[in-house]
Protein backbone atom coordinates (compact mmCIF):
# COMPACT_ATOMS: atom_id res chain seq x y z
CA UNK A 1 0.00 0.00 0.00
CA UNK A 2 1.22 3.46 -0.97
CA UNK A 3 -0.09 6.87 -0.86
CA UNK A 4 0.17 9.49 -4.07
CA UNK A 5 0.16 12.73 -2.46
CA UNK A 6 0.45 16.22 -5.34
CA UNK A 7 1.12 19.68 -4.41
CA UNK A 8 3.07 22.38 -5.09
CA UNK A 9 6.44 21.74 -5.24
CA UNK A 10 9.20 25.46 -5.10
CA UNK A 11 11.78 25.89 -8.00
CA UNK A 12 15.27 26.07 -6.64
CA UNK A 13 16.77 28.18 -8.83
CA UNK A 14 16.81 28.51 -13.12
CA UNK A 15 18.64 25.44 -13.31
CA UNK A 16 15.83 24.13 -11.53
CA UNK A 17 13.62 25.69 -14.16
CA UNK A 18 14.87 24.34 -17.39
CA UNK A 19 15.05 20.61 -15.59
CA UNK A 20 11.81 20.75 -15.26
CA UNK A 21 10.94 22.10 -18.59
CA UNK A 22 12.88 19.04 -19.91
CA UNK A 23 11.42 16.50 -17.29
CA UNK A 24 7.58 17.76 -19.07
CA UNK A 25 9.24 17.43 -22.96
CA UNK A 26 9.82 13.86 -21.42
CA UNK A 27 6.82 12.96 -19.63
CA UNK A 28 4.67 14.30 -22.34
CA UNK A 29 5.91 11.72 -24.21
CA UNK A 30 5.12 9.09 -21.91
CA UNK A 31 8.14 8.37 -19.61
CA UNK A 32 7.48 8.91 -15.86
CA UNK A 33 10.84 11.14 -14.74
CA UNK A 34 10.92 12.76 -11.70
CA UNK A 35 12.61 16.63 -12.24
CA UNK A 36 13.66 16.75 -8.46
CA UNK A 37 14.72 13.19 -7.55
CA UNK A 38 13.65 10.20 -5.33
CA UNK A 39 9.76 10.73 -4.74
CA UNK A 40 9.82 9.04 -1.65
CA UNK A 41 12.45 11.24 -0.23
CA UNK A 42 12.36 14.61 -1.77
CA UNK A 43 15.20 17.14 -0.50
CA UNK A 44 12.66 19.80 1.72
CA UNK A 45 15.92 21.56 3.51
CA UNK A 46 16.12 24.63 1.30
CA UNK A 47 12.47 24.66 0.48
CA UNK A 48 11.04 28.53 1.77
CA UNK A 49 8.93 28.64 4.65
CA UNK A 50 6.03 29.65 3.23
CA UNK A 51 2.52 28.55 1.95
CA UNK A 52 2.39 26.64 -0.61
CA UNK A 53 5.68 24.69 0.22
CA UNK A 54 4.96 24.48 4.03
CA UNK A 55 1.39 22.52 2.93
CA UNK A 56 4.04 20.39 0.58
CA UNK A 57 6.42 19.69 3.41
CA UNK A 58 4.01 19.03 6.45
CA UNK A 59 1.58 16.89 4.60
CA UNK A 60 4.25 14.96 3.16
CA UNK A 61 5.86 14.25 6.23
CA UNK A 62 2.69 13.77 7.87
CA UNK A 63 1.86 11.03 5.63
CA UNK A 64 5.33 9.82 5.10
CA UNK A 65 4.96 9.00 8.72
CA UNK A 66 2.44 6.10 8.52
CA UNK A 67 2.46 5.08 4.89
CA UNK A 68 5.01 4.78 2.17
CA UNK A 69 4.33 7.98 0.12
CA UNK A 70 5.50 9.35 -3.22
CA UNK A 71 5.69 12.80 -3.69
CA UNK A 72 4.10 14.87 -7.45
CA UNK A 73 4.08 18.22 -8.59
CA UNK A 74 0.85 19.43 -9.47
CA UNK A 75 2.16 20.95 -12.70
CA UNK A 76 3.86 17.25 -13.56
CA UNK A 77 2.10 15.57 -16.38
CA UNK A 78 2.51 12.07 -15.55
CA UNK A 79 0.10 9.04 -14.46
CA UNK A 80 0.37 7.53 -10.75
CA UNK A 81 0.52 3.77 -11.22
CA UNK A 82 -2.12 2.46 -8.43
CA UNK A 83 -2.47 -0.61 -6.61
CA UNK A 84 -5.79 -1.46 -5.77
CA UNK A 85 -4.60 -0.65 -2.10
CA UNK A 86 -3.55 2.48 -2.82
CA UNK A 87 -4.45 6.14 -1.49
CA UNK A 88 -4.35 8.95 -3.69
CA UNK A 89 -4.37 13.02 -2.21
CA UNK A 90 -4.22 15.38 -4.69
CA UNK A 91 -4.32 19.11 -5.51
CA UNK A 92 -5.71 20.05 -8.96
CA UNK A 93 -3.72 21.70 -11.69
CA UNK A 94 -3.33 25.16 -10.79
CA UNK A 95 -3.89 28.11 -12.00
CA UNK A 96 -6.47 26.72 -14.63
CA UNK A 97 -5.98 26.76 -17.98
CA UNK A 98 -8.70 25.05 -20.34
CA UNK A 99 -7.05 22.03 -21.79
CA UNK A 100 -4.47 21.33 -18.87
CA UNK A 101 -3.64 18.14 -17.22
CA UNK A 102 -1.50 17.64 -14.38
CA UNK A 103 -1.05 14.90 -12.18
CA UNK A 104 -4.47 14.70 -10.70
CA UNK A 105 -6.56 15.23 -13.58
CA UNK A 106 -4.40 12.43 -15.42
CA UNK A 107 -4.57 10.14 -13.04
CA UNK A 108 -8.16 10.28 -12.45
CA UNK A 109 -8.64 9.28 -16.34
CA UNK A 110 -7.14 6.08 -15.72
CA UNK A 111 -8.36 2.45 -15.58
CA UNK A 112 -6.92 1.79 -12.89
CA UNK A 113 -8.15 3.36 -9.41
CA UNK A 114 -6.69 3.77 -5.88
CA UNK A 115 -9.18 2.30 -2.58
CA UNK A 116 -9.48 5.98 -2.24
CA UNK A 117 -9.25 8.99 -4.46
CA UNK A 118 -9.55 12.60 -2.42
CA UNK A 119 -8.58 16.20 -4.01
CA UNK A 120 -7.42 18.78 -1.40
CA UNK A 121 -7.16 22.41 -2.73
CA UNK A 122 -7.75 25.95 -1.02
CA UNK A 123 -11.41 26.87 -1.80
CA UNK A 124 -13.59 29.78 -1.25
CA UNK A 125 -17.36 30.45 -3.37
CA UNK A 126 -16.78 34.07 -4.65
CA UNK A 127 -17.54 33.42 -8.34
CA UNK A 128 -17.51 37.23 -9.25
CA UNK A 129 -13.36 36.99 -8.85
CA UNK A 130 -11.94 37.24 -11.98
CA UNK A 131 -8.67 36.92 -11.13
CA UNK A 132 -6.62 33.92 -12.24
CA UNK A 133 -6.70 32.27 -9.04
CA UNK A 134 -9.37 31.08 -7.31
CA UNK A 135 -12.22 31.77 -10.06
CA UNK A 136 -15.36 30.50 -11.54
CA UNK A 137 -13.28 28.23 -14.14
CA UNK A 138 -11.31 26.53 -11.59
CA UNK A 139 -14.22 25.70 -9.04
CA UNK A 140 -16.20 24.51 -12.62
CA UNK A 141 -13.20 22.16 -12.82
CA UNK A 142 -12.90 20.81 -9.53
CA UNK A 143 -16.41 20.11 -9.29
CA UNK A 144 -15.56 17.68 -12.25
CA UNK A 145 -13.20 16.29 -11.04
CA UNK A 146 -15.19 15.84 -7.76
CA UNK A 147 -17.61 13.40 -9.43
CA UNK A 148 -15.65 11.00 -10.08
CA UNK A 149 -13.32 11.23 -6.50
CA UNK A 150 -14.43 10.40 -3.14
CA UNK A 151 -13.87 13.26 -0.91
CA UNK A 152 -12.61 16.68 -1.33
CA UNK A 153 -10.70 18.50 1.64
CA UNK A 154 -11.44 21.92 1.58
CA UNK A 155 -9.01 24.05 3.18
CA UNK A 156 -11.27 27.53 4.44
CA UNK A 157 -12.36 29.40 7.16
CA UNK A 158 -15.54 29.18 9.01
CA UNK A 159 -16.98 32.50 7.17
CA UNK A 160 -16.64 30.67 3.55
CA UNK A 161 -17.75 27.24 5.13
CA UNK A 162 -21.05 28.76 5.82
CA UNK A 163 -21.16 30.61 2.05
CA UNK A 164 -21.25 26.89 0.60
CA UNK A 165 -24.88 25.80 1.07
CA UNK A 166 -25.52 29.05 -0.76
CA UNK A 167 -23.62 29.33 -3.85
CA UNK A 168 -23.47 27.23 -7.20
CA UNK A 169 -21.48 24.52 -6.03
CA UNK A 170 -24.05 23.37 -2.65
CA UNK A 171 -24.53 19.60 -4.27
CA UNK A 172 -20.57 19.25 -3.45
CA UNK A 173 -20.79 19.09 0.46
CA UNK A 174 -21.68 15.73 0.30
CA UNK A 175 -18.38 15.04 -0.17
CA UNK A 176 -16.58 18.11 1.19
CA UNK A 177 -14.56 18.41 4.48
CA UNK A 178 -13.51 21.59 5.45
CA UNK A 179 -9.73 22.21 6.87
CA UNK A 180 -8.37 24.82 8.63
CA UNK A 181 -4.84 26.12 7.30
CA UNK A 182 -1.91 25.72 9.63
CA UNK A 183 1.14 27.18 10.68
CA UNK A 184 4.78 25.83 12.62
CA UNK A 185 4.60 28.93 15.27
CA UNK A 186 8.35 27.95 15.70
CA UNK A 187 8.83 29.99 12.91
CA UNK A 188 6.76 32.97 13.78
CA UNK A 189 8.11 33.63 17.53
CA UNK A 190 6.61 36.51 19.50
CA UNK A 191 7.86 39.89 18.33
CA UNK A 192 4.93 42.06 19.11
CA UNK A 193 5.47 42.70 22.48
CA UNK A 194 4.12 46.78 22.91
CA UNK A 195 1.96 48.68 21.05
CA UNK A 196 2.94 52.36 19.84
CA UNK A 197 1.36 55.54 22.00
CA UNK A 198 -2.94 55.95 21.28
CA UNK A 199 -3.44 57.64 18.24
CA UNK A 200 0.20 56.96 17.00
CA UNK A 201 -0.31 53.22 15.60
CA UNK A 202 -0.18 52.40 12.83
CA UNK A 203 -1.69 48.96 9.98
CA UNK A 204 0.50 46.41 7.92
CA UNK A 205 -1.09 44.94 5.70
CA UNK A 206 1.36 41.88 3.39
CA UNK A 207 0.09 40.77 0.39
CA UNK A 208 0.01 41.71 -3.38
CA UNK A 209 -1.66 44.59 -4.82
CA UNK A 210 -4.76 42.85 -6.42
CA UNK A 211 -8.68 43.39 -6.70
CA UNK A 212 -9.39 40.07 -5.37
CA UNK A 213 -7.34 41.31 -1.83
CA UNK A 214 -9.67 44.34 -1.49
CA UNK A 215 -6.29 46.36 -1.86
CA UNK A 216 -9.18 49.29 -2.78
CA UNK A 217 -11.08 49.31 0.42
CA UNK A 218 -7.80 49.00 2.11
CA UNK A 219 -6.47 52.82 -0.08
CA UNK A 220 -9.83 54.18 0.58
CA UNK A 221 -9.79 53.41 4.76
CA UNK A 222 -5.93 55.05 4.38
CA UNK A 223 -7.18 58.19 2.70
CA UNK A 224 -10.22 58.64 5.10
CA UNK A 225 -7.47 58.46 7.69
CA UNK A 226 -4.50 60.59 6.69
CA UNK A 227 -3.21 61.06 10.71
CA UNK A 228 -2.63 57.28 11.06
CA UNK A 229 -0.19 55.31 8.84
CA UNK A 230 -1.12 52.49 6.49
CA UNK A 231 2.25 50.05 5.30
CA UNK A 232 2.76 46.98 2.64
CA UNK A 233 4.86 44.38 1.60
CA UNK A 234 3.92 42.89 -1.37
CA UNK A 235 4.85 43.12 -5.33
CA UNK A 236 1.72 45.22 -7.66
CA UNK A 237 1.06 48.65 -8.54
CA UNK A 238 1.53 51.50 -5.44
CA UNK A 239 -1.70 51.61 -3.38
CA UNK A 240 -3.22 55.40 -2.65
CA UNK A 241 -2.39 56.18 0.65
CA UNK A 242 -0.37 53.06 2.09
CA UNK A 243 3.22 53.35 2.56
CA UNK A 244 4.96 50.29 0.72
CA UNK A 245 7.40 49.30 2.92
CA UNK A 246 9.19 46.87 0.87
CA UNK A 247 8.70 44.56 -2.10
CA UNK A 248 8.06 40.68 -1.55
CA UNK A 249 10.63 39.38 0.47
CA UNK A 250 11.12 36.89 3.49
CA UNK A 251 9.42 37.76 6.74
CA UNK A 252 12.25 36.84 8.56
CA UNK A 253 12.12 36.96 12.29
CA UNK A 254 14.80 40.03 12.28
CA UNK A 255 12.59 41.85 10.19
CA UNK A 256 9.29 41.30 11.66
CA UNK A 257 10.81 42.51 15.20
CA UNK A 258 11.22 45.77 13.19
CA UNK A 259 8.12 45.94 11.37
CA UNK A 260 6.74 45.42 15.59
CA UNK A 261 8.48 48.70 16.59
CA UNK A 262 6.56 50.32 13.50
CA UNK A 263 3.17 48.42 12.82
CA UNK A 264 0.38 47.49 15.52
CA UNK A 265 -2.26 45.72 13.54
CA UNK A 266 -2.50 43.59 11.04
CA UNK A 267 -5.09 44.00 8.38
CA UNK A 268 -6.58 42.04 5.33
CA UNK A 269 -9.47 43.66 3.14
CA UNK A 270 -9.81 40.67 0.79
CA UNK A 271 -12.66 39.96 -1.37
CA UNK A 272 -11.62 36.30 -1.54
CA UNK A 273 -9.12 34.60 0.14
CA UNK A 274 -10.56 30.86 1.84
CA UNK A 275 -7.89 30.63 5.01
CA UNK A 276 -5.07 32.89 4.14
CA UNK A 277 -1.53 32.29 6.26
CA UNK A 278 -0.78 35.70 6.83
CA UNK A 279 -3.83 36.04 9.30
CA UNK A 280 -1.96 32.97 10.91
CA UNK A 281 1.81 34.05 10.76
CA UNK A 282 0.50 37.85 11.92
CA UNK A 283 -1.41 36.35 15.18
CA UNK A 284 1.62 34.24 15.79
CA UNK A 285 4.09 37.35 15.57
CA UNK A 286 1.45 39.01 17.94
CA UNK A 287 -0.26 41.67 15.93
CA UNK A 288 -3.80 41.73 16.57
CA UNK A 289 -5.90 41.49 13.32
CA UNK A 290 -8.35 43.45 12.05
CA UNK A 291 -10.14 41.74 8.77
CA UNK A 292 -12.99 41.49 6.13
CA UNK A 293 -15.30 38.04 6.90
CA UNK A 294 -13.82 37.39 3.35
CA UNK A 295 -10.77 36.54 4.47
CA UNK A 296 -12.07 33.77 6.04
CA UNK A 297 -12.26 34.82 9.48
CA UNK A 298 -15.08 36.06 11.96
CA UNK A 299 -14.68 38.81 14.58
CA UNK A 300 -14.03 37.05 18.09
CA UNK A 301 -12.01 38.25 21.22
CA UNK A 302 -8.86 38.50 19.53
CA UNK A 303 -9.69 39.80 16.26
CA UNK A 304 -12.24 42.37 14.80
CA UNK A 305 -14.45 42.67 11.21
CA UNK A 306 -14.28 45.13 9.10
CA UNK A 307 -16.70 45.83 6.25
CA UNK A 308 -16.74 46.44 2.43
CA UNK A 309 -20.50 47.33 2.68
CA UNK A 310 -20.38 48.82 6.51
CA UNK A 311 -17.27 52.00 5.67
CA UNK A 312 -18.15 54.19 8.42
CA UNK A 313 -18.39 51.01 10.57
CA UNK A 314 -15.01 50.10 9.47
CA UNK A 315 -13.52 53.54 9.93
CA UNK A 316 -14.82 53.27 13.25
CA UNK A 317 -13.33 50.16 14.08
CA UNK A 318 -10.03 51.04 13.32
CA UNK A 319 -9.87 54.20 15.19
CA UNK A 320 -11.21 52.35 18.05
CA UNK A 321 -8.20 50.28 17.68
CA UNK A 322 -5.98 53.74 17.94
CA UNK A 323 -7.66 54.54 21.56
CA UNK A 324 -7.68 51.59 22.94
CA UNK A 325 -6.07 50.25 26.44
CA UNK A 326 -2.69 48.85 25.71
CA UNK A 327 -3.76 46.30 28.22
CA UNK A 328 -6.91 45.41 25.72
CA UNK A 329 -4.95 45.06 22.85
CA UNK A 330 -2.05 42.62 25.04
CA UNK A 331 -5.34 40.79 25.77
CA UNK A 332 -6.13 40.27 22.16
CA UNK A 333 -1.85 39.67 21.21
CA UNK A 334 -1.90 36.98 24.02
CA UNK A 335 -5.48 35.26 23.36
CA UNK A 336 -4.13 35.04 19.53
CA UNK A 337 -0.46 33.34 19.76
CA UNK A 338 -2.42 30.85 22.62
CA UNK A 339 -4.93 30.00 19.28
CA UNK A 340 -3.08 30.13 16.67
CA UNK A 341 -0.24 27.43 18.65
CA UNK A 342 -3.51 25.06 19.55
CA UNK A 343 -5.66 25.08 17.29
CA UNK A 344 -4.06 25.64 13.84
CA UNK A 345 -1.20 23.11 13.95
CA UNK A 346 -0.48 21.16 11.18
CA UNK A 347 -0.98 17.39 13.38
CA UNK A 348 -4.98 18.53 13.62
CA UNK A 349 -4.53 19.04 10.01
CA UNK A 350 -3.34 15.93 9.08
CA UNK A 351 -5.19 13.69 11.94
CA UNK A 352 -8.27 15.23 10.26
CA UNK A 353 -7.44 14.10 6.75
CA UNK A 354 -6.44 10.58 8.18
CA UNK A 355 -9.24 10.00 10.33
CA UNK A 356 -11.85 11.33 6.95
CA UNK A 357 -10.35 8.77 4.56
CA UNK A 358 -10.33 5.93 7.26
CA UNK A 359 -13.64 6.79 8.52
CA UNK A 360 -14.95 6.57 4.59
CA UNK A 361 -13.39 3.95 2.92
CA UNK A 362 -11.44 2.03 5.87
CA UNK A 363 -8.44 1.97 3.75
CA UNK A 364 -5.63 3.71 6.08
CA UNK A 365 -6.45 1.91 9.23
CA UNK A 366 -4.01 -0.81 10.32
CA UNK A 367 -2.05 -0.70 7.29
CA UNK A 368 -1.07 2.68 8.71
CA UNK A 369 -0.46 1.97 11.73
CA UNK A 370 -2.84 4.42 12.45
CA UNK A 371 -5.92 4.60 14.99
CA UNK A 372 -8.46 7.06 14.88
CA UNK A 373 -9.51 8.25 18.36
Amino acid sequence: MKCHFVYSLPLRNIGGKLCRRFCQMLQQLGLPVCAFGDRSKPDMKWWPAQSPFENTKHIFQGLSSLVPTLLYDLREQVRCKFASDDVFLGHPSFPYQPGKKGVTELSLEQSSRPKVFALISPLHCNVDIQTNHINRPYLEAVGRLLERSDVLFAIMGQYWWDQWPNSPFAHWLPKMVRLDMAIDTNLFPRVKKKFNLPGKRSYLYIGQNDPMKGTDLLSRLACAMPESRFGWIGYGKDIKGVTRVSQSRSLTPEFMTKMAIDFDFFISPSLADPNPTTILESMAWGFPVVCTPQSGYYENSYRKNIYRDKFEYSLDMLRWLQKADEKVLMKMSDESRRVVESEYTWELLIDTICKVIDTKQKALQLPMGYTPT
